[in-house]
């Protein structure tokens, strides 16, 4: 099955017709870049269909994309989109495309009152919960939009206010928060300090809705976000918070659910040429099938960099992530179901000329479920190509 775009390209368009005459009435900055880029690359996966006795397939990979990255005084305007077709050599059925994109607009009516306007939309194959043995390209679409706005009166002190609009819509209705649609409106308060660390207490509240179920929600969420420079070559930025859903008539109690969210990144510059980022996150979200429920998720993650020549680097990666299924029916097909998945990739990096990356990949793909049909093993071995200009 080939996927429709459903590209929503309104939304970067709007943010840029409303940022630009406002940032185009001041000054140009120079150091402004308009950038082109093409990509292409192969890959041999030894598992396509995420299966326990899978198949291997040779899979073709085509992009085009561009980057706008504008300044005007104290205006800011970035805007990046890319198309992608990923195309199977046997299977065709797995054939999809994606549409990416990123547009913000980091206003700044005075220093002291800034903001952002931005929208984002993410597509992706959905296998990490996905039912195993398919043989269709399951696709997720991740949408928000950002209206926000920082004060600070003088002293470190910050104010903000800000709304949102969420949405997430999953080709498998069995997947962690398939079809959500939440507006929220989100106020905080917090302090920076001189050395440029900065701590936020943001509540947010959030009115929501189902594709896939008839049941709306009340969302309320209370976290801290911060960024700590703790050193010049290590940091650490992240949100720790809370998280509750309930939903609306006695019928849809059961839907209900609360818990802790983080996403929690650390970072060291070891040396000019070796690097260290690691962190966890941590996901509750909707079941959102036979009775409902939830989804509970932890994932770890480290990756070392080492910046071989100046033209050359290594980057390994390691993920962990543990997923439990809490459903509301005994007969839901993910009853008591509890996955352990293992990532873990080896990426060279080579610029042989100005504007041309080459990337080099082997990547091993593992889950370990305690339902047997949904354990699977993927090899997978890539070479890329992507020009700039």
């Amino acid at each position: 099955m080939s996927k429709k775009l459903r590209t929503n390209a309104w939304m970067p368009v709007a943010c840029l017709c409303i940022a630009w005459p406002l940032a185009h009435a001041q000054n140009p900055e120079t150091g402004d870049t308009l950038q082109f880029r093409v990509g292409a690359g192969v890959e041999h996966d030894s598992n396509v269909l995420r299966a326990p006795n899978g198949e291997s397939d040779t899979i073709g990979i085509l992009s085009a994309g561009a980057r706008i990255d504008k300044r005007y005084s104290l205006q800011r305007i970035v805007l990046d989109a890319e198309l992608a077709a990923y195309r199977h050599q046997d299977f065709s059925d797995l054939n999809y495309s994606t549409f990416n994109y990123s547009a913000a607009w980091n206003y700044a009516f005075t220093p002291r009152f800034t903001g952002v306007l931005s929208a984002t939309q993410r597509e992706y194959r959905d296998t990490t919960t996905a039912t195993t043995g398919v043989t269709e390209a399951f696709v997720r679409t991740e949408r928000t939009q950002l209206l926000e706005g920082t004060y600070a009166p003088g002293g470190g002190f910050l104010a903000l206010a800000g709304l949102s609009h969420r949405t997430s819509d999953s080709e498998v209705a069995r997947s962690i928060e398939s079809s959500p649609s939440v507006t929220s409106l989100r106020l905080g308060t917090g302090y920076e300090f001189r050395s440029g660390a900065r701590a936020v207490v943001v509540y947010r509240r959030g009115d929501g809705s189902y594709d896939n179920l008839a049941a709306d929600f009340k969302e309320n969420e209370l976290a801290v976000e911060a960024r700590l420079p703790l050193t010049a070559k290590t940091s650490v930025n992240g949100k720790l918070g809370w998280l509750e859903r309930n939903h609306e008539g006695a019928a849809a109690a059961g839907l209900d659910f609360s818990g802790m969210i983080a996403n929690v990144e650390a970072a060291w510059e070891i040396t000019g040429k070796t690097s260290l980022t690691g962190g966890f996150e941590r996901d509750i979200g909707a079941y959102e099938t036979a009775g409902g429920g939830n989804v509970r998720a932890w994932r770890t993650y480290i990756q070392p960099i080492w910046r071989a020549t100046a033209k050359t680097q290594v980057r390994l990666r390691y993920a962990h992530e543990t997923r439990d299924w809490n459903t509301n029916s005994a007969a839901a097909p993910d009853a008591g179901r509890e996955d352990d998945v293992n990532t873990f990739g080896v990426f060279v990096d080579w610029e042989p000329r100005r504007n041309l990356l080459v990337t080099g990949t082997v990547r091993q793909e593992r889950r370990d479920s305690n339902v047997n049909a949904f354990d699977y093993r993927a090899n997978i071995v890539g070479v890329a190509a992507k020009y700039s200009f």
